[in-house]
């Protein structure tokens, strides 16, 4: 049986870059790893919007629904990976049961 291999990309996308947007007309610093920076400008590309409109738009979105986010930059990079599995059709990753006994919590060695 072959086996996968999960490290064979290019390192630069591991590199974090520090991006100015304005995020509902306040300005604001990100610092995300190039690979997400390279999914959000293909979702605000599809979505026909400025990296900064659909940023502002996720915080709306995140002020809507969410009675609190402790870190802004990480909902962006999950709402990133979020995008990624409804695309590959692998919805089932996304059911997270954050209690203690539950087998999706808990650590695997």
């Amino acid at each position: 049986m072959a086996s996968t291999t999960y490290c064979s990309f290019n390192a630069d996308l591991l590199k974090p870059r520090q991006r100015s947007v304005r995020v509902n007309g306040l300005a604001t610093c990100l610092r995300l790893e190039e690979i997400y920076w390279s999914i959000i400008e293909e979702l605000a590309r599809e979505e026909s919007l400025s990296v900064g409109k659909l940023i502002s738009r996720w915080a709306m979105e995140m002020d809507l629904s969410h009675e609190y986010v402790w870190n802004f930059t990480g909902y962006v990079r999950v709402i990133c990976v979020v995008q990624l599995i409804k695309r590959v059709g692998s919805a089932h990753l996304m059911d997270f049961d954050p209690s203690p006994a539950s087998p999706k919590t808990r650590n695997v060695r």
